[in-house]
């Protein structure tokens, strides 16, 4: 499919990532010139979606999946050709979706595109998390973890943890708690100006920060996780209808 992609940029200047030119016998782009393209092109599935968007946040992308669901990779294989077309001639609109931004008291983690879950440190073990809505104590979670989403990731963990899906023009943030001892704990969409404020309150058991699906930090008993809507957005090449792929890859 690569192959196949660079035979139809046929005249444009193609970098590839580092990684991928390797694999490919060619000469890698550096992520700094990944940083200056006009736009990128994935070939594999959301996460490689997601993996494009920590090497080169402020450029567009148009993802062709390779995966199983494609929410963010979303051009079918069959429809390469087209949608390559349409990136050429500057036909394909750019949207924007929100991201996330946290901190572990001073420190800041990388941005998230779908979801920030904080979960027990300990493997089987739960975690007591409380949860405060700008400044306000709003809950408290013994739990697996909690989720917390953009409308961009409320198809993705949020929605497996029986959170709801969001159109993504929403500006909002989702909190989920995965696995709470009290199943009748769900889940609350705030507004997106929203500072979502969470502390492990068990003594003796930290906490694991994952941004996007990577481990990014551990959390002791009374510190906090600041999540709040970025200032960056993350922008894609629009191509299938958000409610057509509610329709076709989560009904």
């Amino acid at each position: 499919m690569v192959a196949k992609v660079i035979r139809l940029l046929k005249g444009e200047e193609v970098l590839l990532e580092p990684g991928l030119a390797k694999k490919m016998g060619r000469k890698p782009g550096s992520v700094q010139e990944l940083r200056k393209c006009n736009a990128i092109v994935t070939v594999g599935g959301d996460g490689t979606v997601l993996f494009a968007q920590r090497l080169a946040p402020e450029v567009p992308i148009l993802g062709i999946n390779l995966g199983r669901r494609g929410f963010l990779a979303d051009v079918n294989p069959n429809d390469v050709r087209r949608a390559l077309q349409g990136l050429r001639k500057g036909k394909l609109n750019i949207v924007t979706r929100s991201r996330l931004a946290a901190k572990v008291g001073e420190k800041e983690l990388p941005e998230a595109l779908n979801d920030i879950v904080i979960s027990s440190g300990v493997l089987g073990k739960t975690a007591s998390l409380e949860v405060s809505i700008d400044g306000r104590e709003a809950l408290d979670f013994r739990c697996d973890g909690i989720i917390i989403a953009t409308p961009t990731g409320s198809t993705a963990y949020t929605h497996a943890a029986g959170g709801p899906v969001i159109d993504p023009r929403l500006e909002s943030i989702v909190v989920t708690p995965i696995c709470p001892v009290h199943p009748r704990q769900c889940s609350i969409v705030v507004p997106a100006e929203s500072l979502v404020e969470v502390t492990p309150t068990r003594p003796g058991r930290e906490a694991l920060v994952i941004v996007d699906g990577v481990p990014a930090a551990k959390v002791l008993q009374g510190e906090r996780v600041k999540v709040q809507r970025s200032r960056n957005c993350a922008r894609f090449f629009e191509w299938e209808g958000f409610y057509r792929k509610i329709k076709e890859r989560l009904l």
